[in-house]
């Protein structure tokens, strides 16, 4: 009874010291570093959209369209 009570002592010690160096290779590759960017990243967009200031275009490029009839408008349906 004895030996098994210490083998089994001796095999928590070990697994949790096994535990404890797999939590500090963790730590040390930064795995816990930043807990909350991960489940914000999936709400970013791929790229972000160019500044208007920053291109220096005062309107988006037209596609040819007249958009001055606006689409609820039923005057302009005629």
């Amino acid at each position: 009874m004895t030996s098994s009570l210490i083998a089994l002592i001796l095999l928590s010690f070990c697994l949790g010291c096994g535990c404890w160096l797999f939590f500090l290779w963790g730590v040390h590759r930064g795995e816990f570093n930043d807990m909350e960017r991960p489940k914000h990243r999936m709400l970013d967009d791929e790229a972000p959209l160019p500044d208007r200031e920053k291109t220096g275009a005062a309107e988006p490029p037209s596609d040819g369209r007249d958009d001055s009839a606006s689409a609820h408008d039923p005057q302009s349906w005629q």
